[in-house]
């Protein structure tokens, strides 16, 4: 390879100022600026929108022509150069400033964006006009000037005009406000605007008020876009922080909540703010804002008795703004005795001119730069660029020196040394200017790059020309250096053009690997064949180009036109790029790589459990799941990865490759992308993660077993049997019995702790069954915990160390709440039951003698027909056949748990429902009771109505009783 002897020709200052992204970064009237502007004009499509909505291709002397057309109306002659940010709206304004025929009658008025402030447009239209008014408005000019010196004045300066304008003005509808909303809205808009705090808000740097204060002083800057948004207040820019506001009155601060977290109110307030706007902004920046139209007036006057006309050319109506609507009222006036006729041609960023100016766009003809690239051909782009290395090489004093002469534009190319070798390599273009360090396919590809729809020349300027032409400028001193990654970079940072195999394999064998993707990408006519122009170009840099065994495989082609879009890639090269991977492909890479581990692990002789789950594997007591399969920048993949037992695949070339083998698998294709070499890079990869599996999966495999051991006991405890023995303890853990009479509240709680139990029962499965090698079946070894089995069986509730266990093999938080939830639920009837029955009976009572005392009272009572219905002893036997010695054992016990019963463990003294027992109870006492009551001779005293029967009167009434039957006996 032969080093390059071919060093930077052009100057980066000079490419700086003439590859500028705005014409009105160029001075018009300086002769160099001029130079350098008509230097790098190119022609472009425009387009002529006719009233039915319809385009007409036209050319820009179409365009001249017909803004230079001699006026046979009093209709005011206007043109308006549409289209989006970027598109040279403002290069074709001055193109036509400066091809406009020399007239005496014309009056030319020209407003560039170059620093162009409210008060130089004014003072640009007052130029040579000596009236009244125009004196008194510059005046106005020069007071407001000495008023507002610095940004900060004129921001608070701003914002108590539109304080007063909005406290005071009495304007009846803004939009759709009107009457008491508007009104309203006025007294909480002044409120708030009049609040220091609240202006400091709006005052930010880089909000509102800061970016109209800066346009409206000191003007546009150039290069710097200005979107037409930017100059109106929005709801957006009234989120203002309430924390600001913490030392303002408590009054205050609420209505400052109130307005941060309701948009409507907000949208309201920008609505009414936005209105008085540019009225304020008149007022602030030029001392006036009612008499604008009374000077156009007056200067269309003076024009009309010098008999000439007004040439108004605007490089961007954005820059009038405080002013445009006055502006746009004036150009609307026919011309007539006293009034000059107008011409003007302004450019307007589209949809700027919006209902607002309704009338004014109706009196224009507009034409359009919003052209299709593909309307610009490849020759015309190869122009386009080849112009400003031109200007770079050349330089501005040259330039201009040539203009001034006469003489013929200079060429740098036309004595070069290195144009011999330099032309037939790199191309030149059809007014011949070199077109290194591109060529003519590097320009179509990086052109349809950075202006992928429509021609957009300012991006083209900065991504094509300006950052490629630096980078090329630090590299091309080192052989195989240019083009680097950072050629370009900004438009394509990975060379899609070239497929992600053949990157990896340019970068597993070339010295110089960037640059031949670079010049693969780029330079190759047929992206990514390499042809003879790219051979030549790589032997004049000093690349080494890869032999990949297709690159003759096509033939080139011409770039004619360049294509709108870059070549279609797949999806893998396109993630490689940095486009999101689908939800579909990454999952079917996910699988393919989690089905790829499970064979490595279950054939491995790793004494381990190895198993499939859903889409899981389950090794032991670590689950490995599809997200351990890290995409990045893939969809579908959770919202946090793991930590732990990951493997990761990055973007780049390198996993591009591997994963478009798994896809290639998944077809059928096993030998992939590159010859199968990317299964085994995998499998390298894979033994990695699956090291890490195993060695976790034995730490683990003891670890949490204690947690589990324990839900499971204390779950057993529903099972009665007598635990003495490990093997005992075992059953019932893994099997509890459940009694016949068991409790709903008991089955209940156990239904909701379920879960619970079936994920102990998996750590259980898996600390304690282990595989042979080969893949043996399994075999369960309890030998681990057989010495603590015993001791967690006869658990009742979950010990203080575990309550609050979160560990990601089983998270305990929750199941003693759950326990301790559910005893308290079954407890509150319990004794509630308990405390009815000690209104009967009183605690410690020989309840046995009590009975037999009843039922002697019963059957002495009926024989003697005391009782008041007939068949009341048979209700009482039926009552006292349910009260037997057992349920009196049950009341007992249940009375005496009563008094202590408190934790969670106590839910198990429950599990055999008492409830039927002490309502049955409760039935024969409140019969007893009922009994006593009845008594009419016998114990009259002692049986008084009452709605309750109390320990008391119960012993008063046994005693009477006693009595009356011993007197019955002696008779």
């Amino acid at each position: 390879m032969t080093p390059t002897s071919i060093p930077p020709c052009w100057s980066r200052a000079e490419i700086q100022v003439a590859a500028q992204v705005d014409a009105g970064g160029l001075e018009f009237g300086n002769p160099a600026a001029d130079a350098v502007f008509d230097a790098v004009h190119q022609s472009v499509p425009l387009a002529r929108r006719t009233k039915a909505g319809t385009s007409q291709p036209v050319t820009e002397k179409d365009v001249l022509s017909d803004l230079c057309q001699p006026l046979n109306s009093n209709e005011p002659h206007i043109r308006f150069i549409t289209g989006r940010v970027g598109t040279g709206k403002s290069h074709l304004v001055r193109w036509l400033r400066v091809h406009a025929p020399r007239h005496d009658n014309w009056h030319f008025v020209y407003i560039e964006k170059r620093n162009t402030s409210l008060r130089r447009i004014i003072e640009r239209v007052l130029d040579g006009i000596d009236t009244p008014s125009a004196d008194n408005l510059r005046a106005s000019l020069a007071r407001a000037a000495s008023r507002v010196t610095t940004v900060p004045e004129a921001m608070l300066a701003l914002l108590n005009h539109l304080h007063r304008l909005v406290e005071f003005d009495d304007t009846p509808v803004i939009q759709n406000l009107a009457g008491a909303d508007l009104l309203d809205i006025r007294q909480r808009v002044a409120r708030l605007v009049g609040d220091y705090t609240f202006k400091q808000q709006l005052s930010r740097p880089g909000g509102p008020i800061e970016r109209i204060a800066k346009l409206a002083k000191d003007g546009h800057e150039p290069g710097a876009d200005v979107n037409a948004e930017d100059l109106h207040i929005s709801e957006v820019d009234l989120k203002v922080s309430p924390e600001a506001f913490l030392e303002a009155s408590v009054d205050f601060q609420s209505k400052i909540r109130q307005f941060v977290s309701n948009v409507s109110l907000r949208s309201a307030a920008a609505t009414v703010l936005d209105y008085y706007l540019p009225r304020a902004t008149a007022e602030v920046f030029t001392g006036s804002s009612g008499d604008l139209l009374h000077v156009f007036e007056d200067v269309r006057g003076e024009l009309a008795r010098r008999g000439h006309e007004l040439f108004l050319f605007i490089e961007d109506l954005v820059l009038l703004h405080g002013i445009d609507a006055q502006l746009a009222q004036a150009l609307t006036v026919p011309a007539r005795a006293d009034l000059c006729p107008i011409r003007a041609a302004i450019a307007v960023t589209s949809g700027y001119l919006d209902d607002r100016y309704a009338t004014f766009a109706d009196r224009g003809v507009h034409y359009t730069m919003d052209v299709d690239r593909t309307q610009v051909t490849a020759e015309d782009l190869q122009s386009f660029v080849g112009k400003y290395l031109n200007v770079g090489r050349v330089g501005r004093p040259e330039l201009a020196a040539a203009a001034q002469s006469g003489r013929p534009r200079p060429n740098k190319c036309t004595d070069c040394a290195y144009r011999d070798r330099c032309h037939p390599a790199f191309g030149v273009t059809r007014e011949g200017y070199g077109l290194f360090p591109f060529n003519g396919a590097a320009v179509g590809h990086l052109v349809a790059l950075a202006s992928p729809r429509g021609f957009d020349p300012r991006n083209i300027l900065r991504e094509v020309i300006r950052e490629p032409l630096e980078v090329a400028e630090a590299e091309l001193a080192k052989p195989g250096g240019f083009p680097s990654a950072r050629f370009a970079g900004g438009l394509a940072p990975t060379r899609m053009a070239v497929p992600v195999e053949q990157r990896d394999a340019i970068a597993r064998q070339s010295s110089t690997p960037q640059a031949e993707i670079s010049l693969r990408a780029f330079y190759a006519a047929d992206p990514p064949v390499v042809d003879d122009e790219v051979r030549r170009i790589a032997d004049i840099l000093g690349v080494h180009l890869t032999e990949l065994g297709d690159d003759n495989s096509r033939a080139p082609t011409v770039v004619e036109p360049a294509p709108a879009t870059p070549a279609a890639a797949s999806e893998l090269d396109q993630w490689a790029g940095g486009r999101r991977m689908g939800a579909s492909t990454a999952q079917k890479i996910r699988r393919w790589i989690l089905d790829a581990l499970a064979a490595r692990l279950q054939q491995g002789p790793h004494g381990l459990s190895v198993k499939r789950s859903a889409s899981n594997i389950l090794v032991g007591p670590v689950t490995i799941k599809p997200s351990h399969v890290i995409l990045e920048n893939a969809a579908g993949g959770g919202s946090m990865p793991p930590d732990s037992n990951t493997i990761t695949f990055s973007s780049n070339d390198q996993d591009a490759v591997l994963l478009k083998g798994v896809l290639a698998a998944l077809s059928g294709d096993l030998a992939g992308p590159n010859g199968g070499r990317w299964f085994f890079e995998l499998q390298d990869r894979l033994t990695g993660l699956e090291a890490e599996i195993v060695e976790r999966a034995r730490r683990e495999a003891r670890s949490g077993i204690a947690p589990a051991l324990a839900v499971l006991g204390v779950l057993s405890t529903v099972d009665c049997r007598s635990v003495e023995s490990p093997a005992q303890a075992l059953a019932v853990m893994i099997w509890p019995k459940r009694p016949d009479d068991i409790s709903p509240g008991v089955v209940k709680f156990l239904n909701e702790v379920e879960r619970y139990r079936t994920s102990a029962l998996a750590v259980v499965r898996d600390s304690l069954t282990q595989r042979k090698g080969g893949g043996a079946s399994s075999i369960f070894d309890a030998g681990a915990a057989l010495t603590d089995l015993v001791r967690y069986a006869r658990l009742t509730q979950l010990p203080v160390g575990l309550r609050n266990e979160a560990s990601t093999r089983i998270n305990l938080h929750g199941f003693h709440e759950k326990q301790g939830s559910a005893a308290d639920t079954l407890w509150r009837p319990v004794r509630d039951s308990i405390e009815r029955i000690g209104q009967y009976v009183a605690e410690g009572e020989d309840l046995l003698g009590t009975l037999a005392i009843m039922d002697k009272f019963v059957e002495q009572a009926h024989r003697e027909s005391a009782l008041a219905r007939p068949d009341a002893k048979e209700i009482y036997d039926r009552s006292r056949a349910t009260v037997s010695d057992t349920r009196l054992s049950t009341l007992r016990r249940i009375r005496g748990l009563a008094q202590h019963a408190s934790d969670a463990g106590s839910l198990w003294h429950l599990v055999s429902d008492p409830l039927p027992v002490l309502t049955d109870l409760i039935g024969y006492w409140r019969l007893c009771d009922q009994l006593l009551r009845t008594l009419r001779d016998s114990a009259p005293s002692q049986v008084a109505a009452s709605d309750s029967y109390d320990r008391a009167r119960l012993q008063r009434a046994l005693r009477g009783l006693a009595d009356a039957l011993e007197g019955l006996t002696r008779q």
